[in-house]
Protein backbone atom coordinates (compact mmCIF):
# COMPACT_ATOMS: atom_id res chain seq x y z
CA UNK A 1 0.00 0.00 0.00
CA UNK A 2 1.55 3.28 -1.25
CA UNK A 3 2.60 6.27 1.74
CA UNK A 4 -1.09 8.73 -0.26
CA UNK A 5 -3.14 5.13 0.75
CA UNK A 6 -2.40 4.85 4.18
CA UNK A 7 -2.97 8.41 4.71
CA UNK A 8 -6.39 8.25 3.13
CA UNK A 9 -7.16 5.26 4.61
CA UNK A 10 -5.90 6.97 8.29
CA UNK A 11 -8.60 10.19 7.44
CA UNK A 12 -11.03 7.96 6.69
CA UNK A 13 -10.58 5.93 9.92
CA UNK A 14 -10.37 9.15 11.84
CA UNK A 15 -13.92 10.64 10.17
CA UNK A 16 -15.70 7.59 10.23
CA UNK A 17 -14.07 7.36 14.47
CA UNK A 18 -15.00 11.21 14.77
CA UNK A 19 -18.78 10.57 13.44
CA UNK A 20 -18.98 7.18 15.68
CA UNK A 21 -17.95 8.81 18.34
CA UNK A 22 -19.94 12.11 18.24
CA UNK A 23 -23.39 9.60 16.88
CA UNK A 24 -22.73 7.33 20.95
CA UNK A 25 -22.80 10.91 22.54
CA UNK A 26 -26.32 11.27 24.31
CA UNK A 27 -25.90 14.32 25.56
CA UNK A 28 -23.51 17.36 26.42
CA UNK A 29 -22.18 18.65 30.02
CA UNK A 30 -23.99 21.42 29.18
CA UNK A 31 -26.91 23.50 27.13
CA UNK A 32 -26.02 27.21 27.27
CA UNK A 33 -29.13 29.17 25.42
CA UNK A 34 -28.13 32.81 24.60
CA UNK A 35 -30.93 34.99 23.73
CA UNK A 36 -30.05 38.59 22.51
CA UNK A 37 -32.89 41.22 22.78
CA UNK A 38 -34.19 43.21 20.06
CA UNK A 39 -30.95 42.39 17.50
CA UNK A 40 -31.47 40.94 13.83
CA UNK A 41 -29.67 39.71 10.35
CA UNK A 42 -28.50 43.48 10.02
CA UNK A 43 -26.46 43.57 13.46
CA UNK A 44 -24.47 40.76 12.83
CA UNK A 45 -21.68 41.77 10.50
CA UNK A 46 -21.06 38.75 8.73
CA UNK A 47 -24.44 38.15 7.75
CA UNK A 48 -25.07 42.14 6.73
CA UNK A 49 -21.34 43.96 6.32
CA UNK A 50 -21.49 47.81 8.19
CA UNK A 51 -19.85 49.54 10.08
CA UNK A 52 -21.01 47.37 13.33
CA UNK A 53 -18.25 45.27 14.60
CA UNK A 54 -19.27 41.88 15.68
CA UNK A 55 -16.02 39.57 15.59
CA UNK A 56 -17.18 37.17 17.92
CA UNK A 57 -20.78 36.86 16.74
CA UNK A 58 -19.00 36.16 13.16
CA UNK A 59 -16.91 33.55 14.46
CA UNK A 60 -19.19 31.38 16.50
CA UNK A 61 -21.57 31.78 13.00
CA UNK A 62 -18.41 30.28 11.28
CA UNK A 63 -17.93 27.39 12.96
CA UNK A 64 -21.38 26.61 13.71
CA UNK A 65 -24.56 24.81 12.16
CA UNK A 66 -26.79 27.58 10.94
CA UNK A 67 -30.98 27.70 10.94
CA UNK A 68 -31.06 30.39 8.28
CA UNK A 69 -34.96 30.28 8.72
CA UNK A 70 -35.44 30.05 12.15
CA UNK A 71 -38.64 32.02 13.69
CA UNK A 72 -39.48 33.43 16.48
CA UNK A 73 -42.64 35.45 17.69
CA UNK A 74 -42.00 39.15 16.85
CA UNK A 75 -41.87 40.62 19.86
CA UNK A 76 -40.56 39.93 23.71
CA UNK A 77 -42.59 38.05 25.97
CA UNK A 78 -44.59 35.65 23.11
CA UNK A 79 -41.04 34.43 22.01
CA UNK A 80 -40.11 33.51 25.36
CA UNK A 81 -43.00 31.79 26.12
CA UNK A 82 -43.37 29.62 22.92
CA UNK A 83 -39.26 28.94 22.88
CA UNK A 84 -38.99 28.18 26.57
CA UNK A 85 -42.48 25.48 26.24
CA UNK A 86 -42.25 24.44 23.03
CA UNK A 87 -45.82 25.64 22.37
CA UNK A 88 -47.10 27.66 19.56
CA UNK A 89 -46.63 31.74 20.12
CA UNK A 90 -50.43 32.53 22.12
CA UNK A 91 -50.99 29.07 23.22
CA UNK A 92 -49.24 29.06 26.13
CA UNK A 93 -51.95 32.37 27.10
CA UNK A 94 -49.02 35.53 26.26
CA UNK A 95 -49.18 37.07 22.88
CA UNK A 96 -48.73 40.90 24.55
CA UNK A 97 -45.46 42.15 26.80
CA UNK A 98 -47.66 44.36 29.31
CA UNK A 99 -51.32 44.01 30.79
CA UNK A 100 -51.32 40.53 31.86
CA UNK A 101 -51.01 38.92 28.55
CA UNK A 102 -46.97 38.50 29.26
CA UNK A 103 -47.54 36.23 32.21
CA UNK A 104 -47.06 32.27 31.47
CA UNK A 105 -49.75 30.18 32.37
CA UNK A 106 -49.88 27.93 35.68
CA UNK A 107 -50.28 24.65 34.00
CA UNK A 108 -47.52 25.19 31.27
CA UNK A 109 -44.13 23.70 31.87
CA UNK A 110 -40.72 25.11 30.84
CA UNK A 111 -37.50 23.25 29.53
CA UNK A 112 -36.16 24.23 32.68
CA UNK A 113 -38.92 22.11 34.14
CA UNK A 114 -37.75 19.57 32.02
CA UNK A 115 -34.11 19.60 32.54
CA UNK A 116 -34.43 19.52 36.66
CA UNK A 117 -37.02 16.69 36.22
CA UNK A 118 -33.62 14.95 34.70
CA UNK A 119 -31.41 15.94 37.28
CA UNK A 120 -30.09 18.86 35.28
CA UNK A 121 -29.11 22.35 37.16
CA UNK A 122 -30.99 25.13 36.04
CA UNK A 123 -29.88 28.87 35.97
CA UNK A 124 -31.32 32.01 34.12
CA UNK A 125 -29.22 35.28 34.02
CA UNK A 126 -30.90 38.26 32.69
CA UNK A 127 -34.45 39.04 31.10
CA UNK A 128 -37.33 36.52 31.87
CA UNK A 129 -40.31 39.01 31.19
CA UNK A 130 -43.30 36.23 31.55
CA UNK A 131 -44.72 37.50 34.60
CA UNK A 132 -43.33 38.19 38.54
CA UNK A 133 -44.10 36.48 41.64
CA UNK A 134 -45.85 32.86 42.12
CA UNK A 135 -46.29 31.54 40.29
CA UNK A 136 -45.00 33.11 37.36
CA UNK A 137 -41.52 34.14 38.31
CA UNK A 138 -38.63 31.43 37.06
CA UNK A 139 -37.51 30.54 40.60
CA UNK A 140 -41.24 28.79 39.81
CA UNK A 141 -41.02 27.63 36.33
CA UNK A 142 -37.81 25.15 37.15
CA UNK A 143 -35.20 27.42 37.67
CA UNK A 144 -32.25 26.79 40.20
CA UNK A 145 -30.64 29.89 40.20
CA UNK A 146 -32.16 32.76 38.95
CA UNK A 147 -30.40 36.68 38.27
CA UNK A 148 -32.81 38.71 36.67
CA UNK A 149 -34.48 41.86 36.29
CA UNK A 150 -38.10 42.72 36.56
CA UNK A 151 -40.34 43.31 33.68
CA UNK A 152 -39.44 43.20 29.74
CA UNK A 153 -36.86 45.88 30.23
CA UNK A 154 -34.79 48.00 32.61
CA UNK A 155 -36.53 50.92 33.58
CA UNK A 156 -40.30 49.47 33.52
CA UNK A 157 -42.80 49.28 36.51
CA UNK A 158 -41.51 45.66 38.23
CA UNK A 159 -37.58 46.33 37.63
CA UNK A 160 -35.91 47.68 40.96
CA UNK A 161 -36.39 51.40 40.68
CA UNK A 162 -34.33 53.74 38.48
CA UNK A 163 -32.01 50.82 37.57
CA UNK A 164 -30.67 52.39 33.93
CA UNK A 165 -28.37 49.16 32.92
CA UNK A 166 -25.16 51.03 34.67
CA UNK A 167 -23.27 49.81 37.96
CA UNK A 168 -20.33 51.56 38.58
CA UNK A 169 -19.41 54.45 35.71
CA UNK A 170 -22.32 55.23 33.03
CA UNK A 171 -21.16 55.91 29.22
CA UNK A 172 -19.14 59.10 30.24
CA UNK A 173 -17.15 57.12 32.54
CA UNK A 174 -19.19 59.44 35.10
CA UNK A 175 -19.54 57.51 38.63
CA UNK A 176 -23.28 55.70 39.09
CA UNK A 177 -25.18 54.04 41.63
CA UNK A 178 -25.52 50.40 41.47
CA UNK A 179 -28.58 49.22 39.58
CA UNK A 180 -30.32 46.49 41.63
CA UNK A 181 -31.24 43.18 40.48
CA UNK A 182 -33.36 40.20 41.66
CA UNK A 183 -31.01 37.04 42.41
CA UNK A 184 -33.24 34.30 43.89
CA UNK A 185 -35.90 36.59 44.52
CA UNK A 186 -33.97 38.57 46.68
CA UNK A 187 -32.96 42.51 45.52
CA UNK A 188 -29.17 42.17 45.40
CA UNK A 189 -26.77 45.50 44.31
CA UNK A 190 -24.75 44.69 41.34
CA UNK A 191 -20.97 45.30 40.73
CA UNK A 192 -21.20 45.48 36.65
CA UNK A 193 -22.83 47.25 33.87
CA UNK A 194 -26.06 44.62 33.40
CA UNK A 195 -24.60 42.30 30.17
CA UNK A 196 -21.16 41.84 32.19
CA UNK A 197 -23.22 40.99 35.17
CA UNK A 198 -25.31 38.70 33.56
CA UNK A 199 -22.96 36.68 31.32
CA UNK A 200 -20.18 36.96 35.33
CA UNK A 201 -22.97 34.57 36.83
CA UNK A 202 -23.96 32.45 34.06
CA UNK A 203 -20.18 31.56 34.23
CA UNK A 204 -20.00 31.09 37.51
CA UNK A 205 -23.39 28.96 38.05
CA UNK A 206 -21.50 26.43 34.91
CA UNK A 207 -18.24 26.63 36.57
CA UNK A 208 -20.21 25.49 40.01
CA UNK A 209 -21.84 22.83 37.97
CA UNK A 210 -18.56 21.44 35.87
CA UNK A 211 -17.09 21.73 39.67
CA UNK A 212 -20.29 19.14 40.64
CA UNK A 213 -19.85 16.96 37.44
CA UNK A 214 -23.50 18.03 36.92
CA UNK A 215 -25.42 18.46 33.65
CA UNK A 216 -27.01 22.21 32.71
CA UNK A 217 -28.95 24.32 31.73
CA UNK A 218 -27.81 27.71 31.21
CA UNK A 219 -30.39 30.75 29.81
CA UNK A 220 -28.91 33.45 29.08
CA UNK A 221 -31.26 35.97 27.64
CA UNK A 222 -30.05 39.97 27.90
CA UNK A 223 -31.97 42.29 27.85
CA UNK A 224 -29.20 44.19 25.25
CA UNK A 225 -30.11 45.83 23.20
CA UNK A 226 -33.62 46.81 23.99
CA UNK A 227 -34.10 50.09 25.34
CA UNK A 228 -33.37 52.53 27.78
CA UNK A 229 -30.57 52.52 25.00
CA UNK A 230 -27.31 53.09 27.78
CA UNK A 231 -24.46 51.47 26.16
CA UNK A 232 -21.18 50.81 28.48
CA UNK A 233 -18.11 53.13 29.06
CA UNK A 234 -15.86 52.84 26.01
CA UNK A 235 -18.11 51.35 23.59
CA UNK A 236 -20.51 53.04 20.57
CA UNK A 237 -23.06 54.88 21.35
CA UNK A 238 -26.61 53.81 22.32
CA UNK A 239 -27.81 50.56 20.07
CA UNK A 240 -24.38 49.62 18.70
CA UNK A 241 -22.62 49.86 21.70
CA UNK A 242 -25.09 47.37 23.14
CA UNK A 243 -24.76 44.79 20.63
CA UNK A 244 -20.59 45.08 20.31
CA UNK A 245 -20.74 44.53 24.57
CA UNK A 246 -22.68 41.77 23.80
CA UNK A 247 -20.25 40.36 21.29
CA UNK A 248 -17.68 40.96 23.73
CA UNK A 249 -19.31 39.14 26.42
CA UNK A 250 -19.78 36.10 23.64
CA UNK A 251 -15.84 36.10 23.58
CA UNK A 252 -15.68 36.07 27.07
CA UNK A 253 -17.87 33.26 27.15
CA UNK A 254 -15.78 31.12 24.90
CA UNK A 255 -12.81 32.38 26.51
CA UNK A 256 -14.30 30.31 29.32
CA UNK A 257 -15.50 27.59 28.37
CA UNK A 258 -12.05 27.03 26.38
CA UNK A 259 -10.10 27.74 29.81
CA UNK A 260 -12.01 25.01 31.42
CA UNK A 261 -11.92 22.29 28.89
CA UNK A 262 -15.85 22.82 28.12
CA UNK A 263 -15.79 24.53 24.30
CA UNK A 264 -16.31 20.79 23.11
CA UNK A 265 -18.46 19.34 25.02
CA UNK A 266 -21.18 22.31 25.05
CA UNK A 267 -23.94 23.13 23.26
CA UNK A 268 -24.31 26.08 22.58
CA UNK A 269 -27.25 27.89 20.78
CA UNK A 270 -27.29 31.56 19.95
CA UNK A 271 -30.40 33.32 18.66
CA UNK A 272 -32.99 36.41 19.46
CA UNK A 273 -36.25 37.39 20.24
CA UNK A 274 -37.65 39.46 17.10
CA UNK A 275 -36.48 41.26 14.31
CA UNK A 276 -34.05 43.91 15.21
CA UNK A 277 -35.26 47.71 16.28
CA UNK A 278 -32.24 49.10 14.94
CA UNK A 279 -32.04 50.65 11.29
CA UNK A 280 -30.27 47.57 9.45
CA UNK A 281 -32.71 45.34 8.36
CA UNK A 282 -30.10 43.08 6.81
CA UNK A 283 -32.11 42.94 4.07
CA UNK A 284 -35.56 42.02 5.22
CA UNK A 285 -38.83 43.58 5.14
CA UNK A 286 -39.39 45.70 8.20
CA UNK A 287 -38.36 45.26 11.89
CA UNK A 288 -39.49 44.26 15.62
CA UNK A 289 -43.45 43.65 15.68
CA UNK A 290 -44.08 43.25 12.28
CA UNK A 291 -45.52 40.09 10.36
CA UNK A 292 -42.83 40.50 7.63
CA UNK A 293 -39.89 38.84 8.21
CA UNK A 294 -37.61 41.17 9.22
CA UNK A 295 -39.97 40.93 12.59
CA UNK A 296 -39.68 37.31 13.41
CA UNK A 297 -36.97 35.40 11.02
CA UNK A 298 -33.89 35.67 12.83
CA UNK A 299 -30.37 34.36 12.49
CA UNK A 300 -30.58 31.00 15.08
CA UNK A 301 -26.31 29.22 15.55
CA UNK A 302 -25.96 26.38 16.88
CA UNK A 303 -22.53 24.57 18.11
CA UNK A 304 -21.36 21.51 19.74
CA UNK A 305 -18.42 19.59 18.25
CA UNK A 306 -18.45 16.92 20.11
CA UNK A 307 -22.59 16.11 19.17
CA UNK A 308 -21.41 16.32 15.40
CA UNK A 309 -22.43 20.35 15.29
CA UNK A 310 -19.68 22.90 13.87
CA UNK A 311 -16.61 23.31 15.73
CA UNK A 312 -14.19 24.13 13.34
CA UNK A 313 -14.64 26.42 9.78
CA UNK A 314 -14.92 23.44 7.77
CA UNK A 315 -17.65 22.07 10.10
CA UNK A 316 -20.01 25.01 9.49
CA UNK A 317 -22.99 24.03 7.25
CA UNK A 318 -26.34 25.95 7.09
CA UNK A 319 -30.29 24.85 6.99
CA UNK A 320 -32.80 26.41 5.19
CA UNK A 321 -35.58 24.25 6.52
CA UNK A 322 -38.15 26.39 7.77
CA UNK A 323 -37.77 26.14 12.04
CA UNK A 324 -38.85 28.10 14.92
CA UNK A 325 -38.10 28.88 19.05
CA UNK A 326 -40.79 26.13 19.67
CA UNK A 327 -38.54 23.48 17.64
CA UNK A 328 -36.02 23.47 21.00
CA UNK A 329 -36.98 21.96 23.94
CA UNK A 330 -38.49 18.73 21.65
CA UNK A 331 -34.82 18.31 20.68
CA UNK A 332 -33.52 18.68 23.64
CA UNK A 333 -35.96 15.77 25.03
CA UNK A 334 -35.54 14.12 21.70
CA UNK A 335 -31.86 14.06 21.47
CA UNK A 336 -31.01 13.96 25.31
CA UNK A 337 -33.38 11.15 25.67
CA UNK A 338 -35.03 13.45 28.62
CA UNK A 339 -38.67 12.11 30.12
CA UNK A 340 -41.12 14.82 30.41
CA UNK A 341 -42.80 15.38 33.75
CA UNK A 342 -46.31 14.22 33.96
CA UNK A 343 -48.77 17.11 33.68
CA UNK A 344 -48.05 19.80 31.32
CA UNK A 345 -49.10 20.89 27.72
CA UNK A 346 -48.77 19.18 24.18
CA UNK A 347 -45.98 19.98 22.48
CA UNK A 348 -46.62 21.60 18.99
CA UNK A 349 -42.72 21.98 17.98
CA UNK A 350 -41.40 19.52 16.19
CA UNK A 351 -37.39 17.65 16.78
CA UNK A 352 -35.16 18.88 14.80
CA UNK A 353 -32.26 16.14 15.86
CA UNK A 354 -32.21 14.58 12.81
CA UNK A 355 -31.97 18.03 10.41
CA UNK A 356 -28.78 18.85 13.02
CA UNK A 357 -27.09 15.58 13.19
CA UNK A 358 -27.73 13.82 9.51
CA UNK A 359 -26.62 16.00 6.35
CA UNK A 360 -28.56 14.37 4.26
CA UNK A 361 -31.60 14.52 6.10
CA UNK A 362 -35.12 14.38 4.44
CA UNK A 363 -36.98 17.63 3.74
CA UNK A 364 -40.40 17.63 4.36
CA UNK A 365 -43.16 20.49 3.72
CA UNK A 366 -44.09 22.63 7.00
CA UNK A 367 -45.99 25.40 8.18
CA UNK A 368 -45.69 28.09 10.75
CA UNK A 369 -47.25 30.62 11.77
CA UNK A 370 -46.86 33.68 13.65
CA UNK A 371 -48.97 37.27 14.50
CA UNK A 372 -48.69 40.28 16.16
CA UNK A 373 -51.42 40.42 18.83
CA UNK A 374 -50.74 43.13 21.54
CA UNK A 375 -53.82 43.61 23.10
CA UNK A 376 -56.51 41.77 25.38
CA UNK A 377 -58.01 38.84 23.29
CA UNK A 378 -56.79 37.11 20.67
CA UNK A 379 -58.24 38.72 16.96
CA UNK A 380 -58.35 36.62 14.50
CA UNK A 381 -56.00 37.09 11.34
CA UNK A 382 -54.32 40.05 13.26
CA UNK A 383 -50.91 41.05 11.37
CA UNK A 384 -50.44 37.45 10.68
CA UNK A 385 -47.92 35.51 8.46
CA UNK A 386 -48.55 31.65 7.10
CA UNK A 387 -44.70 30.50 6.34
CA UNK A 388 -44.86 27.08 4.21
CA UNK A 389 -41.72 24.83 2.78
CA UNK A 390 -42.90 23.28 0.16
CA UNK A 391 -40.78 20.63 -0.83
CA UNK A 392 -40.50 18.63 -4.37
CA UNK A 393 -38.93 15.76 -4.84
CA UNK A 394 -36.67 16.27 -1.70
CA UNK A 395 -36.01 19.46 -2.40
CA UNK A 396 -37.40 22.65 -1.07
CA UNK A 397 -39.19 24.50 -4.48
CA UNK A 398 -41.02 27.36 -2.82
CA UNK A 399 -41.04 29.66 0.70
CA UNK A 400 -44.29 31.04 0.95
CA UNK A 401 -45.13 33.61 2.76
CA UNK A 402 -48.48 34.52 2.80
CA UNK A 403 -49.71 37.52 5.03
CA UNK A 404 -52.68 39.55 6.23
CA UNK A 405 -52.52 43.04 8.21
CA UNK A 406 -56.45 41.93 9.44
CA UNK A 407 -59.73 39.63 8.14
CA UNK A 408 -60.45 43.05 6.58
CA UNK A 409 -57.46 43.18 4.76
CA UNK A 410 -56.39 41.42 1.00
CA UNK A 411 -54.17 38.17 1.82
CA UNK A 412 -50.44 38.89 -0.25
CA UNK A 413 -48.07 36.15 -0.91
CA UNK A 414 -44.43 36.05 -1.80
CA UNK A 415 -41.79 33.64 -2.15
CA UNK A 416 -38.83 34.18 0.04
CA UNK A 417 -36.68 31.83 -1.87
CA UNK A 418 -36.11 33.91 -4.57
CA UNK A 419 -37.90 37.58 -2.95
CA UNK A 420 -36.12 37.78 0.59
CA UNK A 421 -37.10 41.17 0.95
CA UNK A 422 -40.66 40.32 0.00
CA UNK A 423 -41.49 43.36 -2.19
CA UNK A 424 -43.18 41.30 -4.78
CA UNK A 425 -46.76 40.53 -3.87
CA UNK A 426 -48.06 37.65 -5.98
CA UNK A 427 -51.48 36.72 -4.79
CA UNK A 428 -53.18 36.94 -7.53
CA UNK A 429 -51.22 34.03 -9.06
CA UNK A 430 -51.76 31.57 -5.92
CA UNK A 431 -55.60 31.43 -5.06
CA UNK A 432 -55.22 27.69 -4.53
CA UNK A 433 -52.21 28.61 -2.52
CA UNK A 434 -54.10 31.07 -0.81
CA UNK A 435 -57.11 28.78 0.25
CA UNK A 436 -54.65 26.23 1.09
CA UNK A 437 -52.77 28.01 3.72
CA UNK A 438 -55.93 29.92 5.06
CA UNK A 439 -57.24 26.28 6.07
CA UNK A 440 -53.86 25.63 7.25
CA UNK A 441 -54.01 29.15 9.51
CA UNK A 442 -57.49 27.73 10.89
CA UNK A 443 -56.25 24.48 12.50
CA UNK A 444 -53.45 26.66 13.90
CA UNK A 445 -55.87 29.14 15.54
CA UNK A 446 -58.48 26.36 16.95
CA UNK A 447 -54.65 24.47 18.85
CA UNK A 448 -54.00 28.12 20.18
CA UNK A 449 -57.62 30.46 21.23
CA UNK A 450 -59.14 27.61 23.58
CA UNK A 451 -58.80 29.58 27.04
CA UNK A 452 -57.80 32.58 25.89
CA UNK A 453 -59.94 35.14 27.10
CA UNK A 454 -59.18 33.75 31.03
CA UNK A 455 -56.17 36.16 32.72
CA UNK A 456 -53.80 34.03 34.34
CA UNK A 457 -53.96 34.99 37.94
CA UNK A 458 -51.46 36.17 40.90
CA UNK A 459 -51.48 33.06 43.45
CA UNK A 460 -51.27 34.22 47.10
CA UNK A 461 -49.74 30.84 48.59
CA UNK A 462 -47.59 31.67 51.27
CA UNK A 463 -45.74 28.09 51.27
CA UNK A 464 -44.39 29.29 47.94
CA UNK A 465 -43.55 32.91 48.68
CA UNK A 466 -44.49 34.95 52.35
CA UNK A 467 -45.63 38.14 49.91
CA UNK A 468 -47.02 38.63 47.14
CA UNK A 469 -46.23 41.97 45.08
CA UNK A 470 -48.53 43.19 42.65
CA UNK A 471 -47.48 45.55 39.71
CA UNK A 472 -49.57 48.29 37.37
CA UNK A 473 -47.20 46.24 34.52
CA UNK A 474 -49.78 43.49 34.56
CA UNK A 475 -53.17 45.83 35.19
CA UNK A 476 -55.86 43.94 32.77
CA UNK A 477 -58.92 45.23 31.17
CA UNK A 478 -59.13 48.16 28.70
CA UNK A 479 -58.29 51.36 30.74
CA UNK A 480 -54.74 51.18 29.91
CA UNK A 481 -51.65 49.83 31.54
CA UNK A 482 -48.96 51.81 32.98
CA UNK A 483 -46.22 49.39 32.35
CA UNK A 484 -42.97 51.53 32.85
CA UNK A 485 -41.57 53.87 35.77
CA UNK A 486 -41.66 57.02 33.60
CA UNK A 487 -45.57 56.48 33.38
CA UNK A 488 -45.81 56.35 37.38
CA UNK A 489 -43.74 59.02 37.82
CA UNK A 490 -46.81 60.63 35.53
CA UNK A 491 -49.50 59.19 37.45
CA UNK A 492 -50.69 57.75 34.14
CA UNK A 493 -54.38 56.52 35.31
CA UNK A 494 -55.10 52.85 33.47
CA UNK A 495 -57.60 50.22 34.64
CA UNK A 496 -55.71 49.24 38.38
CA UNK A 497 -56.97 46.25 38.14
CA UNK A 498 -54.94 42.65 38.57
CA UNK A 499 -56.50 39.14 38.26
CA UNK A 500 -55.57 37.00 41.58
CA UNK A 501 -56.50 33.95 43.72
CA UNK A 502 -56.03 32.90 46.94
CA UNK A 503 -54.71 29.06 47.43
CA UNK A 504 -55.40 29.90 51.13
CA UNK A 505 -58.18 31.16 52.98
CA UNK A 506 -57.53 33.96 56.17
CA UNK A 507 -56.72 37.32 57.04
CA UNK A 508 -54.59 39.13 53.88
CA UNK A 509 -52.86 42.44 54.89
CA UNK A 510 -52.93 45.12 51.42
CA UNK A 511 -50.43 47.90 51.33
CA UNK A 512 -51.06 49.96 48.75
CA UNK A 513 -47.99 52.41 47.85
CA UNK A 514 -48.26 55.27 44.89
CA UNK A 515 -43.96 54.42 44.97
CA UNK A 516 -42.37 51.43 45.67
CA UNK A 517 -40.65 50.48 48.62
CA UNK A 518 -37.16 51.31 47.91
CA UNK A 519 -38.04 54.83 46.83
CA UNK A 520 -40.41 55.61 49.82
CA UNK A 521 -42.23 58.91 48.53
CA UNK A 522 -44.99 60.02 49.72
CA UNK A 523 -48.00 58.87 47.83
CA UNK A 524 -49.33 62.57 47.04
CA UNK A 525 -46.06 64.00 46.77
CA UNK A 526 -43.30 63.54 43.91
CA UNK A 527 -41.04 60.75 43.86
CA UNK A 528 -38.23 60.25 46.94
CA UNK A 529 -35.57 60.00 44.70
CA UNK A 530 -36.57 61.01 41.72
CA UNK A 531 -39.28 63.64 40.18
CA UNK A 532 -43.23 63.13 39.84
CA UNK A 533 -46.28 64.63 39.35
CA UNK A 534 -47.53 65.86 43.04
CA UNK A 535 -51.41 64.42 43.69
CA UNK A 536 -54.31 66.16 45.69
CA UNK A 537 -55.13 62.64 47.21
CA UNK A 538 -57.72 62.36 50.20
CA UNK A 539 -58.87 58.93 49.87
CA UNK A 540 -57.48 55.36 49.06
CA UNK A 541 -60.02 52.19 48.20
CA UNK A 542 -59.25 48.73 47.44
CA UNK A 543 -61.85 46.35 46.34
CA UNK A 544 -61.42 42.36 45.51
CA UNK A 545 -64.58 41.46 43.50
CA UNK A 546 -66.34 38.21 45.96
CA UNK A 547 -64.52 38.98 48.96
CA UNK A 548 -64.77 42.69 50.23
CA UNK A 549 -63.89 46.34 49.80
CA UNK A 550 -62.38 49.49 51.89
CA UNK A 551 -61.76 53.00 52.25
CA UNK A 552 -59.64 54.62 54.17
CA UNK A 553 -58.07 58.59 54.22
CA UNK A 554 -55.30 59.29 52.68
CA UNK A 555 -52.32 62.24 54.78
CA UNK A 556 -49.92 63.97 53.01
CA UNK A 557 -47.37 62.41 55.12
CA UNK A 558 -48.47 59.22 54.31
CA UNK A 559 -46.00 56.94 52.14
CA UNK A 560 -48.73 54.20 52.08
CA UNK A 561 -51.83 52.94 53.22
CA UNK A 562 -52.43 49.04 54.55
CA UNK A 563 -56.07 47.40 54.97
CA UNK A 564 -56.92 44.42 56.24
CA UNK A 565 -59.34 41.78 54.78
CA UNK A 566 -60.66 38.29 55.03
CA UNK A 567 -60.53 36.34 52.23
CA UNK A 568 -63.03 32.81 52.03
CA UNK A 569 -62.92 32.17 48.27
CA UNK A 570 -59.92 30.68 46.74
CA UNK A 571 -61.88 30.92 43.18
CA UNK A 572 -59.94 33.22 41.02
CA UNK A 573 -61.35 36.72 41.13
CA UNK A 574 -60.37 40.60 40.20
CA UNK A 575 -58.51 43.01 42.60
CA UNK A 576 -58.85 47.20 41.78
CA UNK A 577 -57.15 49.85 43.77
CA UNK A 578 -57.82 53.85 43.68
CA UNK A 579 -56.46 56.73 45.10
CA UNK A 580 -59.18 59.49 45.17
CA UNK A 581 -59.52 63.45 45.76
CA UNK A 582 -61.51 64.96 47.67
CA UNK A 583 -64.23 65.09 45.17
CA UNK A 584 -63.83 61.20 45.21
CA UNK A 585 -62.18 61.56 41.43
CA UNK A 586 -59.68 58.85 40.71
CA UNK A 587 -56.22 60.64 40.92
CA UNK A 588 -54.34 56.95 40.11
CA UNK A 589 -54.18 53.46 41.09
CA UNK A 590 -51.95 52.27 43.86
CA UNK A 591 -49.10 51.01 41.18
CA UNK A 592 -47.04 48.64 43.84
CA UNK A 593 -49.21 46.55 46.40
CA UNK A 594 -47.55 44.20 48.07
CA UNK A 595 -50.16 41.55 49.92
CA UNK A 596 -49.41 39.08 52.68
CA UNK A 597 -51.19 36.61 54.83
CA UNK A 598 -51.20 37.21 58.63
CA UNK A 599 -53.75 34.53 59.87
Amino acid sequence: MTNTNNILCAAVVCVFAAHLQASEIKQPKGVILVVIDDIGYGDIDLLHPSDLETPSLDNLCRQSVFLTDFHVGTTCAPTRASMLTGRHVNATGVWHTIAGRELLRQNEQTMADVFRANGWSTGIFGKWHLGEGYPFSPRFRGFDVSFIHGGGGVGQGPDFWKNDYYSGVDFEGKETQPDTYFVNGKATAADKFCTDYWFDNAMQFIDDCNTRNTPFFCYIPTNAAHGPFNAPHRYKKGFDGLVENVDTNMQRLDQFLDRRKLMDDILLIFTCDNGTTGNRLGGLRERKGSHYDGGHNVPCFLRWKNGGLGGSVDAHREIHSLTAAMDLLPTFIDWFELKKPSGGQELHGKSLKDMLTNRSYKKTSRTLIVDTQRNGTLTKWKRACVMKDEVVDGEIEHKWRMTRKSAKDPFEVYDFKVDRDTDENIADQHQQLIETLASEYESWWKQISPGSEAYPPFVLNSSKEKELTLFAHSWIGDGGTPWHQQHVRKAQKGSRICSVRFDEKGRYRFELRRWPREDGGLIAGPSKTWEGKRLPVKSATISIHGIGSGTKPVSTDDVAVTFELDVQSTDATTLQTAFLDSDNKVLSGAYYVYIKKID
